[in-house]
């Protein structure tokens, strides 16, 4: 009985604490401090009783468990929140309970006694850096004897967490409990995992702990030789344990292992001069880099004694990963998607920091560092080596499925990567053009590149040039990367350089033709994106030198090019994937060679013209013979998108895919144009090149997308609904954007886009064929529309004289083309494809116009303009009733959010941000040179950077499904800071286009009028969405706008046919009421009411009255009235500039009025009917 009231009382404690610790973190630090004082004695007397309680219980823990669990959970809450010195005097008793608990069978004692371990870290390394902070601040503190550093204890403390037997216990007790798999299975459990996770985590609170120890013992002189030698002995253990944690099959823990070491080579370089550490790391990463292998339950694994031990100790540490991998995740492929991927891309992150720390510039380090790399490099031929010695030649059906084989293959993978990276590093210290790197270049080269070196690199690419593995086309393709990866070698031998380009190229085209003939599918798929990657790489990281042999490649490689069109083989996927499709690497490598060659011409002659047409000429024929339709039925049937299959499933997946490559191929021309720095003259003719290409078939494309949706033109609209909706690709895109804003984020700090899934894995679809079929179609007309949009906004983008183009007289291209790929089929089209259309093609489109400086600029204006105001109202009507049908079903689907609902509420989020976009773009000026910066060049970006010398096969994002979260990328581009609203005194930088419609609404004209009214009463409805980012994007340029719209409408007579202020005043206060709980939001907006207010308190003070009495119950009326003679007597005082400066209403003043104002709305809890929020569930609100 007395156990249940102890076990009842301690709980409270917790949970009292906890509380505490949350209130904690929301005060004030001088705050907190006063209340722990208050409660200080008190603290002292409970927490030695509960250390007490603690100790007696270790003498019979097994009986009273669950007690003592809730016991030590209950002290790891008080040592969360106390100070650091109430516990001081315990300190080293406490760590003795500790790890005697941590001894006991039980699992959850264990975890809890780890907790309060981690929690004794976290405040003394808190309280370490107090103190460092103190003495660097005040020399005074630094000199006292309190400050200096208490060996005795620090070594006592050192010795419980760092001794050996501590470190063979927690080897023993948790990282390696069993040797047997039955019994790991059995071992795993939520528990263990978690504290395995801890232990990570306290690994790196350890590196953290020992390198301010260091920090320590650097600025202090310290008399104890005794404490050095024991300091450096224990670090020296500690590394050796974390190198021994790499290898763990628990991913995480390996990835945390690696983590701390990562801190310690960073701050102490000393390390990188300790070849064997070196050695043993790098080991241990190329073993990590190999991707587990997940059995198949039919394989029987019987070991021949004739296989090696080696391949025995690998299946077995393999089983062992797998056991973790699959209690964390439901099955191999998200485990591979959620985790692998992440956990392989840090490291290889960390491969380039270790291998970037040795170019140091610190001369007297520099003969060590490089000896030392060229130890690493000289071990990883060596290991290619024997790989290559390994991989057998010849291959046989029983050999190709063969575990062996299986984890060559992932070997080879692991080899390449790291590899790559560790290349990859050394060829940018050596060769970079930064001009501090080039004054240690040379001696860098002078002590890496020794003749030995040189030698054995050659060496290794002669024997790499020989060799063609036929074991699997995978490590065909890794062995072609090699050779790119090492081509900087090729300056001492030029033969070999001619050498790598012909394998690479006449590998292409060997399985190209393959391809052609029917051969194996995915090898020759595989190999043609391998070697075209290869390719690529060189021609984007040795221009130069690769344009010496221009002659020669650029017919060979057009013709490789055209031939990709011609193949007539049964793809597997008749979509294009832009990350690994050989026809645009293969183009994107032509078109570097051509354009750098043409950068450096000023005028355009027939040979470079006729090269241009010879990219242009494939997508042209495919585009001419796939859009002969007329209709949209014959268009239909063509592709047979209803799947009738009146011709041969070959033909019409050939008639598929080469208009999506088209497409593509199409898109890449044009992106690839428009980065380039090109004299006018080439520029105009060579937009004139691409033009008929738009008018004949982008817009007759584009139109056939949009009508798909049209029931009314669609006459298979009901047979293809089904296809009409989301692709699975879409809708994993959303989910994961709702689930990565909304949950925590996971464990991994960075997240890349996956990687490659691996060689060995090859994905059985248990899924009946026609599903299968249904979800390849979805997936396809998404792309497709996707891409037209795409390929229509760049065409603006690039080729701004088409927003000026006649197509006779008195016709502008400008009118015919927004009726056709907009206006026409606006309506029909549903929320997810008209998000593409804003993304892709509006943004851009209003981004990139430029008031033209010819006679008719008042013509083009003004049917910009046009467009404006027939585009800007209808989308956000659709955007108004969106949110609306999205509060209904907020209401009803709070429970059990389905996944239809979150897609909504996403696309929804993302069509508002885009339509806030284009109304800034046409707003402000877009800075040149800026434009679209931020979208494009992260797409430059990582094009560029993606297989940028490196991160070839496993890094690049894929911009075809643009990720969605770019949400902020305007945020460093446009200038217009967030500062509050007063910022009309900082002159805004208005685009020509809005600078114009203010200029024609103080002439009367009713367009500008009726446009500059809409566009104040969408900012001002803008303001009532329950995304919190609208707010912000929207606050700082209502204000002077405003001003500015009022300036105009206070000399017309009739405002109200203009505009309706009591709607507009309605919405600020709705606004106020939706973002009640966002307290930056809020208080901005109050501050907002107040200047409106101050604004049109002259003319329509009594339509805004009438509003504030109408929405606030019980209003403050002697506030207002009081507020309202201020502003009288400033109006009259305003010839009398010095009173009126005492006058003057100050921020301050202004926000606290209204906020008593509206204090009732604020206070008052929104009735269910006005709390259209969905603040509970927008996963946006920033």
């Amino acid at each position: 009985n007395n156990s249940t009231q102890l076990e009842l009382i301690l709980l409270v404690y917790r949970f009292l604490n906890e509380e505490l610790t949350i209130y904690g973190q929301s005060i004030q630090a001088q705050r907190r401090r006063q209340i722990l004082n208050q409660i200080q004695k008190r603290v002292n007397d409970i927490l030695l009783c509960l250390i007490r309680i603690s100790n007696d219980l270790l003498t019979a823990p097994e009986q009273h468990e669950r007690l003592t669990q809730t016991c030590l959970l209950c002290v790891n809450s008080f040592l969360t929140w106390v100070e650091y010195n109430h516990f001081e005097q315990y300190e080293l008793f406490l760590c003795e309970l500790f790890l005697k608990f941590f001894q006991l069978n039980s699992v959850k004692l264990r975890h809890a006694s780890f907790e309060c371990l981690l929690s004794l870290i976290n405040k003394r390394l808190a309280r370490r850096q107090l103190q460092q902070q103190q003495q660097q601040r005040n020399k005074r503190i630094a000199l006292s004897p309190a400050a200096a550093l208490n060996c005795h204890q620090e070594k006592l403390f050192l010795n419980y967490f760092l001794g050996d037997n501590t470190l063979e216990m927690f080897y023993r007790l948790l990282i390696s409990p069993t040797d047997s798999l039955e019994q790991l299975r059995s071992i795993v459990t939520n528990d263990h995992i978690n504290c395995l996770k801890m232990f990570g985590q306290f690994l790196v609170k350890l590196s953290n702990y020992l390198l301010q120890l260091f920090q320590q013992l650097a600025t202090k002189s310290i008399d104890d030789n005794e404490f050095l030698t024991f300091v450096n002995e224990r670090t020296l253990s500690f590394l050796q344990f974390l190198l021994l944690l790499n290898q763990h099959p628990f991913h995480l823990l390996s990835l945390n292992s690696y983590q701390a070491l990562n801190l310690f080579i960073i701050r102490q370089t000393t390390l990188l001069s300790n070849e064997q550490f070196c050695l043993k790391l790098i080991f241990n990463l190329k073993q990590s880099l190999h991707r587990i292998h997940f059995p198949s339950p039919s394989a029987a694994l019987v070991f021949t004694d004739n296989e090696n031990e080696l391949l025995k100790t690998q299946h077995i540490h393999n089983q062992q990963c797998f056991i973790y991998a699959l209690f964390e995740y439901d099955s191999e492929e998200q485990f591979f998607w959620k985790f692998f991927s992440q956990y392989r891309s840090e490291l290889q992150k960390l491969i380039k920091s270790f291998i970037g720390l040795f170019f140091t510039e610190n001369v007297t380090d520099i003969e060590m560092n490089m000896s030392c790399l060229k130890l690493i490099l000289e071990n990883l031929f060596i290991y290619l080596e024997s790989l290559v010695q390994r991989t057998p030649n010849e291959t046989s059906d029983s050999l190709s499925t063969s575990l062996s084989s299986i984890y060559l293959i992932i070997e080879w993978e692991a080899c390449y990567l790291l590899i790559d990276h560790v290349l990859f590093i050394v060829r940018k210290e050596l060769f970079s053009s930064s001009a501090s790197a080039i004054k240690f270049q040379e001696k860098f080269q002078l002590l890496l590149i020794t003749p030995t070196i040189k030698e054995q690199f050659l060496r290794t690419l002669k024997f790499l040039l020989q060799f063609t593995p036929s074991l699997s086309e995978h490590i065909h393709g890794h062995v072609l990367n090699l050779l790119s990866c090492m081509f900087f070698i090729t300056e001492h031998d030029q033969a070999l350089a001619i050498q790598i380009i012909q394998r690479l190229l006449t590998t292409f085209q060997t399985y190209q033709e393959q391809a052609i003939v029917g051969g194996d599918k995915n090898q020759c798929e595989t190999m043609q994106t391998q070697s075209s990657n290869a390719f690529l790489y060189l021609c984007k990281n040795f221009t130069a030198k690769m344009i010496e042999y221009y002659s020669e490649l650029f017919p060979f490689l057009c013709q490789l090019y055209k031939n990709e069109f011609q193949l007539t083989k049964t793809f597997l996927s008749i979509t294009v994937d832009e990350m690994s499709c050989p026809t645009l690497k293969l183009l994107d490598a032509a078109k570097i060679l051509f354009y750098h060659k043409l950068t450096h011409a000023t005028i355009l002659d027939n040979n470079q013209l006729e090269e241009f047409y010879e990219f242009i000429k494939p997508v042209f024929e495919i585009l001419n013979i796939s859009l002969k339709a007329d209709t949209l039925t014959l268009f239909i049937e063509y592709l047979d998108l209803c799947s009738n299959q009146l011709e041969s499933t070959n033909i019409i997946r050939y008639r598929r895919r080469s208009l999506m490559l088209a497409l593509h191929c199409l898109c890449l021309i044009l992106r690839l144009f428009k980065q380039q720095q090109l004299d006018f003259n080439i520029r105009s003719k060579l937009s004139i090149c691409l033009r008929p290409i738009l008018f004949d078939y982008i817009l007759k494309v584009t139109q056939f997308c949009n009508q798909l949706y049209d029931r009314q033109i669609n006459p298979s609209y009901d047979i293809l609904k089904a296809n009409l909706t989301y692709s699975d690709t879409e809708r994993q895109l959303y989910l994961g954007t709702y689930e990565s804003n909304n949950m925590a984020k996971a464990t991994i700090t960075s997240t890349v886009a996956p990687s490659s899934t691996p060689a060995s894995y090859v994905r059985s679809q248990a899924t009946s064929n026609v599903t299968i079929n249904d979800e390849r179609l979805r997936d396809y007309l998404h792309r497709l529309f996707d891409i037209c949009y795409q390929i229509n906004g760049i065409y603006f983008a690039y080729d701004t004289d088409l927003y000026y183009l006649k197509l006779n007289d008195d016709n502008y291209l400008l009118t015919t083309y927004l009726q056709k790929i907009l206006f026409e089929n606006f309506n029909t089209l549903p929320s997810f494809r008209l998000r593409i259309v804003l993304r892709h093609f509006c943004r851009l489109f209003v981004e990139n116009y430029i008031s033209p400086s010819s006679t008719d600029k008042e013509t083009i204006d003004e049917l910009f303009l046009k467009f404006l105001n027939a585009f800007l109202p209808y989308i956000q009507q659709r955007l108004t009733t969106m949110w609306s049908n999205l509060s209904a079903t907020a209401i009803n689907y709070q429970q059990g959010q389905c996944s239809d609902e979150v897609i909504e509420e996403c696309v929804c989020v993302l069509i508002t941000r885009d339509f806030i976009d284009i109304i800034r773009y046409f707003i402000f000026k877009t800075i040149p040179g800026q434009i679209n910066s931020n979208s494009s060049n992260k797409k430059k970006n990582k094009t560029n950077s993606g297989r940028n010398n490196s991160e070839s096969m496993c890094e690049e994002i894929n911009t075809d499904l643009d990720q969605i979260d770019e949400w902020d990328e305007q945020n460093t581009n446009n200038s217009i800071s967030n500062k509050l609203l007063n910022s009309s005194n900082e002159k805004a930088d208005y685009s020509d286009l809005f600078m114009n419609m203010i200029k024609m609404s103080r002439q009367n004209s009713t367009l500008a009028l009726h446009l500059f009214s809409n566009l104040i009463r969408i900012l001002f409805e803008c303001l009532t969405f329950p995304d919190a980012y609208c707010v912000n994007r929207f606050l700082p340029i209502i204000l002077p706008i405003t001003k500015l719209y009022t300036d105009i409408i206070d000399k017309h007579v009739n405002t109200s046919s203009l505009i309706d202020i009591k709607l507009l005043f309605q919405c600020l206060l709705k606004a106020v009421e939706k973002h009640n709980e966002n307290e930056g939001v809020n208080t901005n907006l109050i501050s907002l009411i107040g200047h409106i207010y101050e604004l049109w308190y002259n003319q329509y003070g009594k339509q805004i009255d009438l509003i504030l009495h109408q929405t606030v119950p019980q209003i403050n009326i002697e506030l207002l009235n009081t507020y309202k003679t201020r502003l009288a007597t400033m109006n009259d005082n305003n010839n009398k500039k010095q009173q009126q400066q005492q006058q003057q209403i100050t921020e301050r003043e202004r926000r606290d009025t209204f906020k008593n104002l509206l204090n009732p709305i604020l206070l008052s809890p929104i009735s269910s009917k006005t709390k259209e929020g969905l603040n509970s569930t927008n996963p946006f609100n920033m």
